[in-house]
């Protein structure tokens, strides 16, 4: 089980959704740290960046996986527009 932590402009820009889609956004995160590489959900590695992301409707969710620390770094949250900017 991996520790979930946010960066604290990730943490702004999940405050700033809508409410019912955040607490969404955060409970798939939750789930995923359990066992982030054998999660089901929309939950892949970008290619060419050693970054994964989360996709949660019309959101994302842009992390980093610290294997020494057992750690998911969320970095960026936004749409999907933003996020990859």
């Amino acid at each position: 089980m991996y520790k979930l932590t946010y960066k604290k402009s990730a943490l702004k820009a999940l405050q700033k959704m809508p409410k019912t889609k955040a607490l969404k956004m955060h409970q798939e995160l939750t789930n995923m740290a359990q066992a982030p590489y054998t999660y089901e959900g929309d939950w892949k590695p970008m290619k060419g960046q050693p970054f994964w992301r989360l996709r949660q409707g019309s959101y994302r969710a842009i992390c980093r996986i610290d294997n020494g620390e057992l750690v998911v770094l969320v970095l960026k949250i936004g749409t999907r527009g933003d996020v990859y900017k």
